[in-house]
């Protein structure tokens, strides 16, 4: 597929060129590397942050590889209208949701991909059941909106089968549901796996009821991505509600690492050794804070304080049994670097969060992009996070 594009990388040319050919740009100057960096940086410096010159986002080496973002996000407003109905108000982010067109619309998404050079998006459905109360809590209604919106992402896929791969919605209030569901996404949908919404309105990860979700993704050999799923609940007691975004920007990093702990100390991993699961935004806080979490650990075992009898030591490898993605939001290689150095190169996976952030998800692609090109690896290294891990664990071809 696209073996025009994808030998140019190949071969050393910037992405959309064929080797010995010269930069070709409408606008008549910068190679469509360049433009792109040059967007990317443009987008953020339009909000707010400072945007490194597109010299120094970008690698000395050009891309050789190919590109396959293992966490974006797509959604049908006709299961949203129907969420919404059902739930009798709106869905928290519906503004966010109707205002970017690639969430939404094929065309959109793949014009999205082509700007980019990058060859798949594996699609992660949006929203979650969790943010519909009365639809979760009811076991005819959230599998029926299960699938679907597995439905609506599954004639994406089948429309364009060498650009998208699916990942499953499910619906943990019915554990039967939940696994025929996944059985039906992965062997009838060609699905790559599912994902778990995790946070404090949803199922807690080591709740008995996902024992067989567990299961069926080691038996199906498929993966599992966990996403932050938290609304706006107040961060104090006397407070109505979160304020200036905490509840998504500082929450959803908790919400992430808090459903690691829990999964590595309640031995899902000791029971599922095969299991994959991918976290989302590198890893949440754990590549930041893994000396912290070893220290207390430490302390803990000096006042003979005991976590978990499921769990040998040291506790800290346990972690590093997850997979991450690059969704970074910003040009920060740093980071990724930080989130290589704890998961290691074959569980690092290049993720964007498109189409959110700015310019309809330009902004957040670039910036995962230019880190990623701007992380002091090797070549190899690089391509193994842009695609090799993709390939080999989506059995992407």
């Amino acid at each position: 597929m696209h073996s025009d594009r994808t030998d140019a990388r190949r071969a050393g040319a910037p992405p959309g060129e064929t080797p010995n050919q010269a930069p070709s740009d409408p606008g008549g100057g910068l190679d469509r590397r360049a433009l792109i960096a040059g967007a990317g940086s443009a987008i953020v410096a339009g909000v707010g942050a400072q945007a490194p010159a597109a010299s120094a986002a970008v690698a000395a080496a050009p891309a050789a590889y190919r590109r396959i973002d293992a966490h974006t996000h797509f959604s049908s407003l006709k299961v949203l209208d129907a969420l919404e109905k059902a739930e009798g108000k709106p869905f928290v982010l519906a503004r966010t949701y109707r205002s970017k067109p690639a969430l939404t619309d094929a065309a959109a998404r793949l014009a999205i991909l082509d700007r980019n050079e990058i060859d798949v998006h594996v699609l992660v459905p949006v929203p979650w059941l969790e943010a519909f109360p009365r639809v979760v809590h009811d076991r005819a209604l959230a599998p029926q909106f299960a699938r679907m919106m597995n439905d609506e992402i599954a004639a994406v896929v089948a429309a364009h089968p060498t650009r998208f791969k699916g990942v499953a919605l499910l619906a943990s209030v019915d554990p039967d549901a939940m696994i025929a569901e996944l059985h039906r996404a992965v062997k009838e949908l060609g699905f790559v796996g599912a994902y778990l919404p995790v946070g404090p309105t949803a199922k807690r990860v080591d709740h008995p009821d996902l024992e067989p979700l567990y299961r069926a993704i080691v038996d199906l050999d498929a993966m599992l991505w966990l996403h932050p799923s938290r609304p706006p609940l107040p961060e104090h007691v006397d407070a109505k509600t979160s304020k200036y975004q905490l509840w998504q920007q500082m929450g959803w990093p908790y919400d992430t690492t808090a459903a690691m702990y829990r999964i590595v100390f309640s031995g899902v991993f000791a029971r599922h050794p095969g299991i994959r699961i991918i976290t989302h935004h590198h890893g949440g806080i754990v590549p930041y804070y893994a000396g912290g979490m070893t220290g207390s650990w430490a302390a803990s075992e000096e006042e003979r304080t005991q976590l978990s009898e499921q769990v040998p030591r040291p506790y800290i490898d346990h972690f590093k049994k997850f997979y991450c993605d690059t969704a970074c939001k910003d040009f920060v290689p740093k980071v990724l670097e930080l989130a290589l150095d704890f998961f290691g190169p074959d569980r690092l996976l290049f993720g964007s969060d498109t189409p959110f952030g700015a310019g309809n998800g330009q902004g957040f692609t670039s910036a995962a992009l230019r880190s990623i090109e701007a992380m002091q690896i090797a070549p190899d290294v690089r391509a193994t996070i842009l695609s090799g891990n993709a390939q080999r664990i989506l059995k992407i071809a």
